[in-house]
């Protein structure tokens, strides 16, 4: 503070003291406040909860990745809370790589026993690439090499923990992330190929499946994230038309997805490309599903991203939730597009294929409505009246065939049903035409129902598994082998 002469005091030097001051308590206080705000939306203490690392394959085509899989032990409240997560993050790093390149994981495991899936992808089951027979030890460090066709379709797949026993737990303490084949955007009209694209990655936590093999005991998730974040908001202006990946990459959660004033313009499903392009005011995505949708801005204003109850007895928020903040707000667009869309890729409908095998798959066992514990004992889980066994062989299918398999409900919930390596065709659901819009490698069975598919067998032989998505009802049983051989080459 400065003196024009003594005694006298200098009020403009004074002013822009107290002005200073002010600005600097005003900036403590706002700081205090977004501290506080940021720690009432990560309840679960020392985690990060931070958007997922984008990693991209090089100029070479290959895309080489560390993932460190550790245990963190943290707190959720006053209950104690175990993490197990890739790279120390609960969304772990999206793989960002085009067809015909090559994915290289060094996957350095810390905690026990563990491997690795990759879900949708059309690759080997066999070797290094997606083997979930191999086991990863304790300590070690493996290699897994994945070839992508040059061919493969573009979208949205993910990356997870299937070791028989412990998917539950280790995909619902964090382990699992994004998989992004690129070139998607490519597919759609040139004024739709340079709009913004969103990841809406979906993720409970935590989930666990503890206890003995005789009583294991299952623990709910609570906390419903988007990009590892309780209610994130994702911007968008009105007339303008975003590209949104919705992926459920958690082990149970059915999700009800709506957006109020909002249609979602369905263009891939289960990371398959539509041959038909559909609308929707509400997507229903169990575990392990994934839609990529174009959403065009509404009026100005905030919506919220919702899941509305979905009734499969068991799994689902019992209650509406909203899961992100859509902020509808006034600015430039860059380009404003017109949705003349009606189909990305040629239709290749299995309707009339040559069938060569029917088979029917009955699902049930489920203590849902038997037992105080939710899944009683190990193995109450079944498909066709067998738990499943590292050591039986279900199915050999001939490399090239086309089968259709009859998929039947016997318990008063939903299961889901999933197969490795190759997608499949949707030809009824409860004995009405379904009307396939393209392939997925995901389906609900409803409760007492029955989903007819055909699966064509294309470029890979070697030994896969199909089972419920909903991963307590595989770790206890629901779970089978396939093996597709060459007929033109002996087995040994």
């Amino acid at each position: 503070m400065r003196f024009r002469e003594k005694g006298v005091i200098d009020y403009n030097s004074t002013y822009l003291f107290v002005t200073i001051f002010v600005l600097l308590l005003t900036f403590m206080i706002t700081a205090n406040k977004v501290v506080f705000s940021q720690e009432e939306s990560s309840p679960i203490k020392e985690m990060d909860f931070s958007n997922p690392l984008d990693v991209y394959s090089n100029k070479h085509g290959i895309l080489n990745v560390s993932l460190i899989i550790e245990e963190k032990q943290t707190r959720d409240g006053n209950q104690s809370v175990t993490a197990l997560v890739y790279n120390g993050s609960l969304m772990a790093p999206t793989l960002n790589i085009k067809p015909g390149e090559r994915l290289i994981i060094n996957l350095v495991n810390k905690i026990d026993q563990t491997n690795l899936h990759f879900h949708g992808l059309h690759v080997s089951p066999t070797g290094s690439s997606d083997n979930i027979f191999r086991v990863v030890k304790s300590g070690e460090t493996a290699r897994y090499v994945i070839d992508i066709p040059i061919n493969h379709p573009r979208g949205t797949f993910w990356y997870h923990p299937h070791l028989h026993g412990l998917a539950t737990t280790q995909v619902g303490g964090g382990m699992s992330g994004l998989i992004n084949i690129e070139g998607l955007d490519n597919l759609l009209p040139s004024t739709l190929q340079n709009i913004t694209q969103q990841n809406l990655v979906m993720k409970a936590f935590p989930w666990s499946l503890n206890g003995s093999s005789g009583n294991p005991v299952y623990k709910w998730a609570n906390h419903f994230t988007v990009n590892g974040q309780l209610d994130p908001v994702i911007n968008i202006s009105p007339g303008e038309t975003q590209l949104w990946r919705f992926a459920n990459i958690d082990p149970a959660t059915f999700y009800n997805i709506t957006l109020p004033g909002h249609t979602f313009n369905v263009i891939a499903e289960d990371g398959n490309p539509v041959w038909e392009v559909w609308d929707g005011k509400n997507l229903v995505l169990p575990a392990g599903k994934r839609y990529e949708v174009l959403v065009t801005g509404g009026e100005i204003g905030t919506y919220p991203l919702k899941s509305l109850p979905y009734n499969r007895s068991g799994f689902s928020p019992t209650s509406e939730i909203t899961l992100a903040t859509i902020n509808v707000q006034d600015k430039t667009i860059a380009q404003a597009a017109q949705l003349t869309l009606s189909s990305l890729v040629p239709e290749h409908d299995l309707e009339n294929d040559q069938i060569q095998t029917q088979r029917t798959l009955i699902f049930n066992g489920s203590p849902d409505n038997q037992t105080a514990n939710r899944f009683g004992d190990v193995g109450t889980n079944q498909i066709n009246g067998k738990v499943f066994d590292h050591d039986r062989i279900d199915y050999i299918v001939k490399l090239g065939d086309v089968e259709e398999w009859t998929l039947k409900n016997l318990d008063s919930e939903d299961h889901t049903f999933h197969i490795h390596v190759n997608d499949f065709q949707v030809m009824s659901v409860n004995g009405q035409p379904y009307d396939g819009h393209g392939l997925q490698d995901m389906v609900v069975i409803p409760q007492g129902g029955e989903v007819v598919i055909r699966i064509p067998f294309t470029d890979f032989v070697g030994k896969f598994v199909f089972h419920c998505h909903i991963l307590p009802h595989e770790d206890t049983g629901m779970m089978g082998i396939v093996e597709v051989v060459d007929p033109f080459t002996p087995r040994d």
